[in-house]
């Protein structure tokens, strides 16, 4: 549900002033112990019901409208622009791969990524979380960058864990980005390989002597079946023994076939017969992919993303035939997610989560930056990137964000962030509104800037009141337009998508 006036409007005059308004603003904002017609604009369910199909597209397909992309998405139409994000491989990135040519390590091998030793475990982890962010921010694939950071939330590898931080970087090269339109049970087998997965979920000391569970509780648990998937412990312990064996050497993956289980096992009441190596782990990943129960939990985690936190029934139904119809064909999924009437119908059902948060108000300001300070924010209100230190990931729900903290958090950045008070992030407003001659022109080309579909109605007329001040100096007019930008970015519009 979009946020209710009683959240933003109860205590404003407290509110505005703890976020850093200056007095004026607050005064503008909070009158006669009221909030102002221009507070009840900037904070209530306002535009979260209209449906701007080019707006709500991009929304959901990127991380955040530009005014450029609004233009150029109007021209070429909805359909042909999801068209085209579904097939990244056609799409020229090479401007912001040009942006990472010096993040040496985002394309090293295991092995050199670990010769980089403790020395170099902070620019590993740091090149790696600054091509995340430069590509959310600056990727012309921006579907396929939504689609990287939903995967590799889906197959969470915590950072912070042992050698993670050095074999991260490896996952999101060779087990992520290759296989989000792909097969599922690619994107699987991949991940079950993947010496960061193997590493953060301990398979890597799965032995037939001693078997570690972990992985194979949360392979099915977390990434195929589902906690009510149907399996049971006895099937958890078959599938610990149908890994042993698979582990990391030397940065990569191995198969050690003297620490593999050859005794028989039972998955789900499938026989894997005695004297199996590598091919058990691999028939089991066959018959998680193929399971019914994997179609539902996957589509509606997608479905989830894309449409709403409680996705409707019938979508999550149709999507799961289309999984299972395709053998897992994750292109098809998606489009159907994405020309469906549910997506359409949904405007306004998902919450920013902090990253994309984020993302979507430096893509609106036309930020240039090297990413760190955006980093530092995402960590401050609680998504550092790559810092889920659960299995599960971070959740894609409203509720799991919005409390107290978060959203005073957030204003208090966009505030910073449009001031150009973020350290090495300067913020140029003056092309949103370099053709504004009066108030209303400056209130209308900068609701239109950042909050494209919205500009009709009463907001604008709203917003000029800022600027309408007698003998504002250019000083002050620049100093009002960025707490204004500011305000529209800690708007529930500008927070739900």
């Amino acid at each position: 549900m979009p946020l209710s006036r009683r959240t933003f409007l109860k205590g404003s005059a407290a509110l505005f002033a703890a976020v850093g308004l200056p007095s004026w603003a607050v005064a503008e904002l909070h009158a006669h112990g009221e909030p102002t017609v221009l507070a009840k604009q900037l904070f209530s369910s306002i535009g979260l019901d209209a449906n701007d199909p080019v707006v709500h597209v991009l929304n959901r397909t990127s991380f955040g409208p530009t005014t450029a992309e609004v233009a150029r998405v109007r021209q070429m139409g909805t359909d042909a622009y999801i068209e085209e994000q579904l097939h990244p491989e056609a799409i020229d990135d090479s401007a912001v791969e040009q942006q990472l040519i010096s993040f040496t390590t985002i394309s090293m091998s295991g092995a050199d990524l670990l010769s980089q030793g403790q020395q170099g475990a902070k620019q590993v982890d740091s090149e790696l979380r600054q091509a995340t962010m430069l590509r959310a921010l600056n990727s012309r694939r921006q579907l396929q960058e939504v689609l990287v950071d939903f995967w590799s939330n889906h197959f969470n590898v915590y950072i912070g864990k042992e050698q993670c931080r050095f074999l991260k970087p490896l996952d999101d090269r060779e087990t992520i980005r290759p296989h989000t339109l792909g097969r599922f049970r690619d994107l699987l087998g991949a991940s079950a390989k993947s010496p960061a997965m193997l590493t953060f979920l301990d398979n890597r000391h799965n032995r037939k002597q001693a078997p570690n569970e972990n992985y194979a509780r949360e392979l099915m648990e977390l990434h195929t079946l589902s906690v009510d998937g149907g399996y049971t412990e006895a099937d958890v312990e078959a599938v610990a023994r149908c890994f042993t064996g698979w582990t990391v050497q030397d940065g990569a993956f191995r198969f050690a076939p003297n620490q593999h289980d050859r005794t028989a096992k039972t998955v789900l009441g499938i026989t894997i017969p005695a004297g199996g190596g590598i091919e058990d782990g691999e028939r089991v990943l066959d018959l998680l992919a193929q399971h019914p129960r994997t179609a539902q939990f996957i589509t509606t985690k997608v479905c989830r993303r894309f449409v709403a936190d409680e996705p409707p029934q019938s979508l999550i139904d149709r999507v799961a035939g289309v999984f299972q119809s395709t053998a897992g064909d994750l292109r098809q999924v998606t489009a159907a997610i994405l020309h469906s009437p549910e997506f359409t119908a949904s405007t306004g059902q998902k919450f920013r989560r902090p990253f994309e948060y984020v993302a979507a108000t430096a893509r609106a300001l036309g930020v240039q930056t090297a990413g760190e300070p955006l980093i530092q924010q995402c960590a401050l209100l609680d998504q550092a990137i790559f810092g889920a230190q659960s299995p599960a990931g971070y959740p894609d729900v409203a509720a799991a964000w919005m409390n107290t903290a978060g959203l005073v958090g957030r204003w208090r950045y966009a505030l910073a962030l449009a001031g150009g008070k973020l350290k090495d992030t300067p913020v140029d407003l003056q092309p949103l509104v370099q053709a504004a001659t009066t108030p209303q022109d400056r209130a209308q080309q900068l609701v239109a800037a950042l909050l494209p579909g919205y500009s009709e109605t009463q907001l604008p007329t709203e917003l000029a009141k800022l600027f309408t001040a007698p003998k504002l100096s250019p000083q002050q007019l620049t100093q009002r337009t960025a707490v204004a930008a500011g305000l529209l970015m800690a708007a529930p519009i500008f927070q739900w998508r």
